[in-house]
């Protein structure tokens, strides 16, 4: 399970009272189009071919946490009724208290990794050294820890991945180069500033350090100085007409802030409380990855081919029916994708990607696309020619079987 939102163009009426109709109104934008209104899909897919069996549109500004939860209470037990699903998966945003209790008292079993903000998980990264970790494939490392979190009894996956730790250090060095470039600007401005009293030398000092995330300051000083109002050099024996006081100090990026940052860097938790044995570190984690196939459906979902990046319809309930029809449109085009897959492993065929080479694994868009020029040509009242096809439009043919047979051949 997953969400994702769709800005909408237009204004539109968030006064209606009715419970049942979604509020298109501004909430946390993942299309970077936070100044326009949105709405939010709710999707569940089963994780092999990524086809839907679950679709809910929701209010634009609704939470990620809230949403999972009142679909788990809601919703979560006529579809394991009807799907019979092994484990349920999800991101952070599934991972509350309520929600997995709700989740454990309906007998379902779940996989999702935990909110890194958690105590907890924010511990048992600190301490890794202490943890012997097993090393998987692909460069992963993991470690079994026991947990209770929401008084749920449950296993903890602490996972480390070599590629995640070089990818996040560069993002992380990258950072902090921007980061101390901007102090510097900063800090110059401080420190010309005068302040008339040292006690707002030091409110503005506190202030400054407070905006900083990777900039220290050191060598702290608070200088007096005299002010005159006469320009030009002072008399002698003059007494001065005020005090001003300057901030001074060398700005510097903290070596051991980095490296504790570093080791929190490739890490994640994941938890479930599925206590088989036949759940091994390797197959847990690769359930979780299996969520990307909702993030699949998300990507058909918003494609510009798909020409519903964004919406125009003035009404929400007529919003709600179009994603119902999308969802639809998704159900079709992920079944047909795996179909072909599955029939070009069993009859050991192959189809040219882009680039010519052979594939067994087209997306449904690229086969679609290979579809086009087709056209019927008519020779009598009873009898027509499929006219264009290509030796690539024949091995799908071939791989759907004999309805799609008699319609091109």
């Amino acid at each position: 399970m997953d969400s994702t939102s769709i800005h909408v163009d237009g204004r539109y009426d968030s006064n209606d009272d009715d419970p049942k109709t979604i509020k298109l109104v501004r909430g946390y934008s993942r299309d970077y189009r936070p100044e326009l209104n949105q709405v939010v899909i709710n999707l569940i897919t089963e994780n092999k071919a990524g086809i839907p069996v679950y679709m809910q549109a929701a209010s634009g500004n609704l939470n990620d946490n809230e949403g999972f939860k009142n679909i788990v209470k809601n919703h979560l037990s006529c579809l394991n009724a009807d799907q019979q699903c092994s484990h349920f998966i999800g991101d952070a945003a599934l991972y509350t208290a309520e929600t997995i209790q709700s989740l454990n008292e309906q007998g379902r079993l779940f996989i999702s990794r935990t909110p890194q903000k958690l105590t907890l998980v924010k511990l048992a990264i600190a301490e890794q050294e202490n943890h012997a970790f097993v090393a998987l494939e692909n460069g992963y490392s993991g470690v079994w820890l026991d947990s209770d979190y929401g008084g749920v009894k449950q296993r903890w996956l602490l996972l480390r991945s070599e590629q995640a730790m070089k990818r996040e250090q560069y993002t992380l060095d990258k950072r902090m180069l921007k980061d101390s470039t901007t102090s510097l600007k900063s800090v110059k401005k401080l420190t010309r500033e005068r302040y008339s009293c040292a006690l707002d030398a030091r409110k503005s000092l506190n202030k400054w350090i407070k905006k900083q995330g990777y900039t220290e300051i050191i060598d702290i000083e608070v200088i007096e100085h005299l002010a005159y109002k006469q320009s030009g050099r002072p008399k002698q024996g003059q007494q001065a007409d005020r005090h001003e006081y300057q901030i001074t100090g060398q700005v510097y990026c903290s070596l051991t802030e980095r490296q504790a940052r570093l080791q929190e860097k490739g890490m994640f938790m994941l938890a479930t409380n599925d206590f088989s044995e036949t759940l091994a570190m390797e197959k847990m984690l690769g359930l979780y990855k299996s969520q990307q196939s909702v993030e699949k459906g998300f990507r058909f979902l918003k494609s510009p081919d798909f020409l519903t990046s964004s919406l125009y319809l003035k009404k929400p309930d007529r919003i709600e029916a179009l994603l119902m029809i999308m969802t639809c449109c998704l159900m079709v085009y992920a079944a047909l994708e795996h179909k072909i897959r599955e029939e070009l492993k069993t009859q050991s065929a192959y189809f040219p990607d882009l680039k010519y080479k052979p594939t067994q694994t087209p997306t449904a868009r690229w086969v679609f696309f290979c579809f086009q020029g087709l056209h019927v040509l008519t020779l009598s009242q009873d009898k027509e020619l499929v006219i264009n096809l290509k030796e690539r439009n024949n091995i799908i043919i071939d791989c759907l079987g004999p309805i799609y047979q008699k319609i091109y051949c």
